[in-house]
C-alpha cells in the first residue's frame, strides 16, 4: 500500500515541534523540500559515524538514540516521539552522529535539508531560540543521566524510567499510557542488563508498583514508584 506523504500545512505533528515557530510561506519551502520514508519496527534511520545531511522530524512513531559501550552493551541516551527533533546536536556542530538511531515502531519521520534548517536559524528567531533552548535542554538531560547512572542505584534507575515511560507512551491511542519497550530495551534505557531488569520488574510487579501484561508494562503505583526513583546510594 502506497503511503501518503504528509503535508507539513495539515501535519499534526507539527504543533508539538519547533515549526509551529515558522510562517506560513517557511512551511511551504519546507514541505517542498523535505523527503518522507517510512521506517519499520528495528530499522535505523542514520548510523553512529555517518554526516548529518538535515535535520529529522518525526511524524508518527516513536524512536530510539542510542550508542555502544566499548563491551559491546547498547546504551539508549534518549527517546523521542512524534513532534520531536532526531539528529540537530550532529546539524549544528557539522560532526558526524556520535550515536545511532532506530524506530522503536513503526515511524513516519521527514527529512529536512540542512540548508534549510540554516535559512530558519538565521532569518527566524523564534525558531532559533526555541533550538538554542532544545539544546540546553539536551546537555541538561544528559547531565542528569549521568549523574543517575554514577550514584542512583539500579533500582531507583528503573522506577524513574517507568515514570518517564509511562508518560512517554501516553496518547490519544493509549491514554493508559502502557509501556511497551522490551526488555532489551527497557534494560539500555536504565543503564543495567536484561536479567537485572527482568529481577527488579518481578519485584514491583510483587510491591503492587506496576502490573505486567503480555503487550506491555501498565504503572499500578505511581507514587511509589516516585518514592523509590529519588533514593541515591
Amino acid at each position: 500500500m502506497k503511503i501518503e506523504q504528509p503535508a507539513c500545512e495539515q501535519c499534526k505533528s507539527r504543533k508539538n515541534s519547533l515549526f509551529h515557530f515558522c510562517h506560513l510561506q517557511e512551511i511551504r519551502d519546507i514541505d517542498q523540500a523535505k523527503t518522507f520514508t517510512l521506517y519499520k519496527k528495528g530499522q535505523f534511520i542514520f548510523h553512529e559515524g555517518a554526516n548529518p545531511v538535515g535535520l529529522y522530524c518525526i511524524n508518527s512513531g516513536r524512536v530510539k538514540i542510542f550508542r555502544h559501550a566499548p563491551d559491546g552493551k547498547e546504551q539508549i541516551t534518549r527517546l523521542a516521539r512524534a513532534g520531536d527533533f532526531v539528529g540537530y546536536c550532529s546539524l549544528l556542530s557539522n560532526h558526524p552522529y556520535p550515536v545511532s538511531a532506530a524506530a522503536l515502531e513503526e515511524a513516519m519521520i521527514c527529512l529536512v535539508p540542512k540548508t534549510k534548517i540554516i535559512e530558519l536559524i538565521r532569518n527566524n528567531f523564534s525558531f532559533s531560540d526555541g533550538l538554542l533552548k532544545l539544546l540546553s535542554r539536551t546537555v541538561e538531560y544528559s547531565f542528569e543521566k549521568m549523574t543517575d547512572l554514577a550514584y542512583k542505584p539500579v533500582r531507583g534507575r528503573l522506577a524513574e524510567a517507568l515514570l518517564f515511560l509511562h508518560n512517554f507512551y501516553r496518547d490519544e491511542q493509549n491514554p493508559s499510557g502502557l509501556i511497551a519497550l522490551t526488555r532489551e530495551d527497557l534494560a539500555a534505557f536504565t543503564g543495567t542488563v536484561k536479567e537485572t531488569a527482568i529481577r527488579m520488574l518481578n519485584e514491583f510487579k510483587q510491591e503492587n508498583l506496576i502490573e505486567i501484561h503480555r503487550n506491555g508494562i501498565s504503572v499500578k503505583n505511581m507514587s511509589g514508584l516516585i518514592r523509590i526513583s529519588n533514593l541515591y546510594d
